[in-house]
């Protein structure tokens, strides 16, 4: 499965922040067995900002759908530490999207965001 994982800016974060941020994640995302690739995303204001808009990095990750829970707690502890600027988390797969802030999720909602990304079997 493919999983798009978006760094989205809050606050004054600058782009320099998030384009750091987004290579740290897309790295150590990278490192973790299993993953079958990680790949750069272009990326850009959504249509119809004004002014500066919502800074975004983001990359696509190909992973067994058994990997996302790793993947998030990677993602967590990575942009949850104190150092790190303040954004939000978007994850797609495929029609799911979920949106987190990586400092305050709790173990029960990073569970619940791990289940709404796991394909869907046919059918039901």
């Amino acid at each position: 499965m493919d999983i798009s994982v978006g760094v989205v800016a809050v606050g004054d974060t600058s782009h320099r922040e998030v384009a750091e941020l987004t290579e740290e994640l897309r790295e150590a995302v990278g490192r973790l067995r299993g993953v079958a690739g990680v790949e750069a995303v272009e990326t850009s204001a959504p249509g119809g900002a004004k002014g500066v808009g919502q800074v975004l990095g983001a990359f696509l990750v190909s992973l067994p759908s058994g990997l996302v829970p790793a993947v998030l707690e990677v993602v967590k502890s990575i942009v949850s530490r104190p150092s790190q600027p303040p954004v939000q988390i978007e994850l797609t797969a495929g029609s799911a999207k979920v949106s987190f802030d990586p400092s305050q999720i709790k173990p029960g909602d990073l569970a619940a965001l791990v289940e709404a990304l796991r394909p869907k079997a046919p059918g039901g």
